[in-house]
């Protein structure tokens, strides 16, 4: 079964599928954003089934997961 990962704000522009499904307990959540991440020069905080995890949480079967960008100003 896989994860589905939905991409929030500013990462819906980097054209990954919405949403985006990924097998699970392969690789962290760091792992497959990373690309992602430097493309976007700004962070992100996953929220996992609702709940916020680390970026080395490795997703399980079903997880469903939103990658929220981090709010920054100046």
């Amino acid at each position: 079964m896989a994860v589905t990962i939905r991409l929030l704000g500013l990462f819906r522009q980097y054209g990954l599928p919405e949403p985006w499904e990924v097998p699970a307990g392969e690789r962290s959540i760091g792992e497959l954003l990373a690309e992602m991440e430097e493309k976007a020069h700004a962070g992100y905080i996953p929220i996992v089934n609702g709940e916020r995890k680390s970026k080395t949480y490795i997703p399980a079967e079903g997880d469903d997961i939103k990658i929220m960008p981090l709010v920054t100003g100046g």
